[in-house]
């Protein structure tokens, strides 16, 4: 033992001397490499069949992280500069070229050399009316590479450490084989639903490029340190803006923000992003069921059923729905917490802690995706309702009451701003929520499919789209069913009757919710709630919250078998239970195998090295767009001011414009600015008596616009603000937050306290 303690101190101390080796590196200057002035380009424009296009002489890339800027006059066309290799290795040098369309100013395109490329070259193609629209070429060597590798070492090493204090576990027996079966069998399943994304590329799904762009979106507003907390992302709409992040919580998207700060290319980011949630989807889970039914290999069935759910799959790769796999991972808590608020002894007053994964959970769900929100708050509603007798005790309904109104305080920094931004403004999104859902359920067939794919396209679902619970979700409740038939006398009373009976209930329901049998056209007009059953869109994503019900009951399952099998008049009944919890396990392997394979092969796959390469206007519906803002006819623009009204020293960086304005005539004159005109846009200018303001009224395509009084003259700077609410909704947060942290200190102290004296 001795001998292993010096063994791991030397190993940290060589972790720790590369890490700092690492961190010197981090920071260094970018290197120039290669550049080109205009008249170098002028020199090398060639004009043949395909276009105008620059080809710089060979230069050497070693390996590392490279960036490469151009800057462009005002042009009509559209320049296409990448880095490209004559020979090299393969994917030893990983870039795509982006797009500079009409009037963009610069474009930074980002270059990842693996092995050394000798021949490397800069070639910007232009597509146009003739003429030079460049201006300069520059490539950087960046120490993003450093920061890579600091950040790889620190995951390498935590995982070593990990393993190592495993081990010492495991030598001072403190590590069961029931718990070790529990962490293999989870780290297997959480690398089978990761297998699409063990290749050197990824898909982007039907929402990937709306998901990517708020990342990035995030990325550069964050840069600039403009907002925080971030409401309206900068990057969108050729520079307008968007507020994506005002009704669509960014909370979990800081990771990934973060890792593209760091240096990893959008995939890359994307990818970390997506294994981190499915570790914490599979962990929260399993510690969430294990809280409520105490068996561990109840709770690992539970929890492996849920982490390779076709719809929870599906939502991760066919869909990209970044929002719903998120909420989807804070579900468990929220049953967990609901769970036993209503199972606790009221005569032992042994709530404590209880509701505390409910605020969790309901506050993950919030920062993830709204609609998953409201769909797990009416459902809790209506359980309370059905539960009456329970709800309405003393306790129950005090323990409730207080996780609502934590969950309020603490989620008020952003349910306040948004229900201001609605107040405020007319959006896209009252049109889209009175869309018609009737049709958009799945059919009877297609929710009784038992392998993803197979016979989708005779249930009309959508692109062959898995939408649908899978066979070994299906398997438990029909497990249970047959048991309870085939009783051949009444055994002693199951403790976990009442649970399956609900689960198995709650689950069908939900399944036939998601169908278009459903009268959903009949809801929809009713007032009030008919507005909240349209606003889920798809009753299809009522398939998580069935996928939730009949995991919890597995979960149940394991320990309402081994009761039941106390009572069997049979030999090796244990055997029997065992070889059906293998049996449940083996079909979910299977159909989660087939469909990743399906994934890995079928979807298309992209590699995305340079996010410039995705555009800026993947808005999917646009349900955050101002009512009347025309996406198609928007494009990179200087300010537009009205005849008689000169401007200059015009400086734009994210959402914040500084400019010289002066106003020659008798009257007021406008300007409009490329912004968004989101309200909350604040103005700064020189003078004290008639100074510039901004304008109620927007200008084409939803630009800002501003007024500038008769003769005025001076620098004026518009930047977002948001509105003094947000400030204090912000504050209301942090104080609750603080003030929770504060009062569960206290008590774990008083708690110490007391084992120490007693």
């Amino acid at each position: 033992m001795r001998r292993f303690i010096s063994g791991h101190k030397l190993l940290v101390g060589i972790e720790l001397l590369g890490m700092i080796i690492c961190l010197l590196f981090c920071f260094r200057p970018e290197k120039l490499i290669f550049s080109a002035d205009a008249d170098a380009i002028a020199d090398r424009l060639h004009i043949d069949e395909s276009g105008n296009y620059y080809l710089s002489d060979l230069f050497t890339l070693h390996p590392g992280v490279y960036r490469l800027r151009m800057y462009c006059r005002d042009h009509e066309g559209i320049l296409y500069p990448s880095v490209g290799a004559v020979e090299s290795s393969f994917q030893a040098l990983r870039s795509n070229g982006a797009p500079a369309l009409a009037h963009r100013r610069e474009i930074d395109i980002e270059a990842y050399v693996i092995d050394k490329v000798g021949s490397a070259y800069v070639i910007c193609n232009y597509i146009g009316e003739a003429g030079q629209p460049v201006e300069g070429i520059e490539l950087y060597r960046t120490s993003a590479g450093w920061r890579m590798l600091t950040f790889i070492l620190l995951l390498a090493n935590t995982g070593i450490n990990l393993l190592i204090w495993l081990r010492e576990k495991i030598l001072r027996g403190a590590f069961s084989i029931e718990q070790g079966t529990v962490a293999a069998v989870l780290a297997l399943s959480v690398l089978l639903a990761y297998l699409p994304y063990c290749t050197d590329y990824m898909n982007l799904g039907a929402d990937g490029a709306f998901h990517l762009l708020r990342i990035e979106g995030l990325r550069e507003t964050l840069l600039h340190g403009q907002q925080f907390p971030v409401r309206v992302q900068e990057y969108w709409l050729y520079g307008h803006g968007y507020a994506v992040s005002s009704f669509y919580g960014d909370l979990f998207l800081f990771f990934p923000a973060l890792l593209r700060l760091i240096g990893f290319s959008l995939m890359d980011a994307y990818k970390f992003f997506v294994f981190a949630v499915l570790v914490g989807t599979a962990v929260i889970a399993y510690c969430s069921f294990y809280r409520c039914t105490g068996s561990r290999y109840g709770a690992l069935l539970g929890s492996v059923l849920y982490e390779l759910a076709p719809y929870h799959i599906y939502n991760i790769y066919n869909r990209n729905a970044v929002g719903e796999y998120l909420g989807m991972m804070f579900l468990p808590m929220v049953i967990c917490g609901f769970y036993r608020i209503y199972t606790q002894d009221e005569k032992k007053q042994d709530y404590r802690g209880a509701k505390v994964p409910l605020i969790i959970g309901l506050s993950g769900i919030l920062q993830s995706h709204i609609l998953t929100c409201e769909m797990t708050v009416v459902v809790l509603a209506l359980a309370a309702l059905v539960m009456w007798r329970k709800t309405f005790r003393k306790e129950t309904l005090w323990e409730l009451v207080k996780a609502a109104v934590v969950f309020m305080l603490v989620n008020a920094w952003f349910w306040i701003p948004l229900l201001k931004m609605l107040v405020v403004d007319e959006y896209k999104l009252g049109d889209i929520v009175t869309q018609d859902i009737q049709y958009m359920g799945t059919r009877i067939a297609g929710i009784l499919q038992m392998y993803p794919y197979m016979g989708g396209g005779q249930t009309e679902m959508y692109n062959c789209e898995p939408i649908q619970i899978g066979a070994a979700l299906w398997a438990v409740p029909l497990c249970y069913i047959a048991v309870r038939l085939c009783r051949r006398e009444k055994s002693a009373a199951n403790p976990y009757d009442k649970v399956m009976k609900w689960g198995t209930l709650l689950g069908v329901l939900s399944l036939f919710l998601s169908t278009r049998y459903f009268p959903w056209d009949m809801v929809a007009q009713i007032p009030g709630v008919g507005l909240l059953a349209t606003a889920i869109q798809f009753p299809t994503r009522l398939l998580a919250i069935a996928t939730l019900f009949i995991s919890f009951m597995a979960a149940f399952f394991v320990p309402w078998l081994r009761e039941e099998s106390a009572h069997w008049k049979v030999q090796n009944a244990s055997m029997v239970m065992a070889g059906s919890m293998v049996a449940i396990v083996v079909i979910a392997l299977w159909a989660t195998l087939y469909h990743v394979n399906e994934i890995s092969y079928n979807l298309g796959p992209i590699r995305l090295y340079t996010a410039e390469n995705m555009g800026n206007i993947s808005v999917v519906n646009g349900e955050y767009l101002l009512k009347g803002m025309d996406v198609q006819q928007m494009q990179y623009h200087d300010p537009i001011a009205d005849e008689g009204l000169l401007w200059g020293d015009y400086d734009k960086k994210g959402l914040t414009i500084n400019l010289y304005v002066e106003n020659q005539t008798s009257q007021e004159l406008y300007m409009e600015l490329p912004l968004t005109g989101y309200r909350g846009y604040g103005i700064d200018a020189d003078g004290e008596m008639a100074v510039p303001y901004i304008s109620e009224e927007r200008g084409a395509h939803g630009d800002l616009r501003i007024a500038i009084p008769s003769g005025y003259a001076g620098n004026i700077r518009v930047a977002y603000k948001g509105f003094l609410l947000f400030r204090v909704a912000e504050g209301i947060s942090g104080a609750t937050v603080l003030l929770w942290l504060g009062i569960g200190l206290v008590k774990r102290y008083r708690k110490v306290r007391k084992i120490s004296r007693g």
